[in-house]
């Protein structure tokens, strides 16, 4: 595999993924699906504190290449592709014990906007834009798009947005909830880095709890996530994290979490 189709790159402790096929407007070929598979799976180790995912060249991701080079990679099947191919990383996304931050330029379109919702917080430049137009090719949106939408905007816009294939601004997916900040264009990078940093210092295990229940609170019932939250709060409180968050606030200083 062509290992620069996808970068890996450190800024302290926070992973950098980059989406590297420019010139096809970052779109994701089979050997792009598995590099992003690969390094999704590499910044889960402990080191990093926090992710960033982008795209190089004023895109972020135009979604499937329709006409890509080379072989199959071995799938047999459209099915195949997705779950052996696609929603390995995007479960990454979704399960790591880290934010995730999408820093988006250009077009997200097709499935790339399966990797923009499965990210935690998202940053979009001024002049991008998010796209779901599988209805435009006869076929039908996927990567969890389908779940992930309708509980981000609501079913009814979300239908139309997928079945109508409506191009949304970036302001406009702030409006909607969809996007934390618009940057100005060509600064999303730069930003969406800056909020990894914030996100560091946070409480490791803390933070990784908290995203754990939101994403999990989609599948449970109210009473079910009261009784999750009061477990899990019952493990952190007297962790190391928390008596040096509760020092810290008495002492008015900045805590220094450790994990543990």
């Amino acid at each position: 595999m062509s290992s620069d189709k996808v970068l890996f790159e450190e800024q302290d402790d926070i992973a950098i993924l980059k989406l590297n096929r420019p010139e096809k407007r970052n779109a994701l070929d089979p050997e792009t699906v598995l590099l992003f598979n690969d390094y999704s799976e590499k910044a889960k180790d402990k080191k990093y504190k926090s992710v960033v995912i982008t795209g190089n060249g004023g895109a972020f991701c135009a979604g499937a290449d329709l006409r890509p080079s080379g072989d199959s990679m071995g799938w047999e099947s459209v099915e195949k592709a997705l779950n052996e191919g696609y929603h390995i990383g995007l479960n990454n996304l979704i399960e790591m014990d880290k934010v995730v931050i999408a820093a988006v330029e250009g077009p997200c379109a097709g499935i790339g906007c399966a990797y923009y919702m499965s990210s935690d917080i998202v940053f979009m430049a001024q002049s991008s834009f998010f796209q779901i137009g599988f209805s435009k090719i006869g076929l039908i949106p996927d990567g969890g798009s389908t779940w992930l939408l309708p509980r981000i905007v609501g079913y009814q816009r979300a239908f139309r947005m997928a079945s109508e294939a409506q191009r949304v601004s970036a302001e406009e997916c702030k409006n909607l909830g969809m996007c934390a900040e618009v940057s100005a264009d060509g600064k999303t990078l730069e930003d969406a880095i800056e909020m990894a940093k914030v996100y560091a210092d946070f409480a490791p295990i803390a933070l990784m709890r908290t995203k754990q229940l939101m994403r999990e609170s989609f599948t449970r019932s109210y009473y079910d996530q009261l009784k999750e939250e009061a477990k899990l709060q019952d493990d952190l409180v007297g962790s190391k994290d928390n008596l040096e968050g509760v020092a810290a606030f008495v002492e008015k200083r900045k805590a220094k979490f450790t994990g543990e």
